[in-house]
């Protein structure tokens, strides 16, 4: 009677062993597919940063924050993956658990799986975000030079007559004036001007335009 017992234990025993190594199985072919999605999303992430700190009039300060956002995101992950490496460590050899180890790394097991299930798509959303937003930056790079251009060359200008004008009266004032133009210029090359929904990079740049402008006419009409 013990002896069929034990055999049946024994059994049973070899049976939940072969369950927990099909369940590692599963969970390790999960693992593979979140360990590439967090691949993919650090090098979309990668790819934003490398068109930032060029001087050319994107957004940085607003774009670095949606980067915190990822990196926040695959930080996460990594603590998943590296919890599930520990795990998956220590269960190289299974010959030796018992039912309540295997029971519970199973359960961990297949809690992992199911985490990687939900977790993957979300990756693979903030990446396709990632890579439209790349997009988005290249294309308003190409749209911005030729108005930044045109407002430096205008400041430059300015600048210039200003300085020719002499002692006239109200100097002064526009000198204030296009000073702080020139620091809102800056501002914007540098992209540390936060973004307004309603208003678009370009939109700024030519504001600056047109106030150079005014400031133009105005030294015009001081020395005419």
């Amino acid at each position: 009677m013990w002896g069929r017992r034990r055999n049946a234990e024994a059994r049973l025993l070899t049976e939940a062993r072969e369950t927990l190594a099909y369940v590692m199985q599963v969970a390790e072919d999960a693992h593979g597919l979140l360990r590439d999605a967090r691949v993919r999303l650090e090098d979309a992430h990668h790819q934003v940063s490398a068109t930032l700190g060029f001087g050319d009039g994107l957004p940085v300060n607003t774009v670095r924050t949606q980067l915190a956002q990822s990196q926040a995101t695959w930080d996460s992950v990594d603590s998943m993956i590296a919890t599930y490496e520990d795990m998956r460590a220590t269960w190289c050899d299974l010959a030796d658990a018992d039912f309540e180890a295997i029971k519970s790394a199973a359960e961990f097991f297949t809690e992992y799986s199911q985490s990687c299930a939900s977790t993957v798509p979300d990756l693979e959303g903030a990446t396709e975000s990632l890579l439209g937003l790349r997009n988005k930056l290249l294309e308003l790079r190409v749209k911005v030079a030729p108005i930044r251009e045109r407002a430096h060359t205008s400041f430059a200008a300015a600048h210039a007559e200003l300085s020719q004008a002499g002692t006239v009266q109200g100097r002064f004032a526009l000198e204030a004036r296009l000073n702080a133009i020139g620091d809102r210029l800056r501002a914007l090359d540098a992209g540390s001007v936060e973004v307004d929904p309603d208003r678009k990079v370009t939109d700024w740049y030519r504001d600056v335009e047109t106030e150079i402008a005014d400031i133009r006419d105005a030294v015009l009409r001081l020395t005419t």
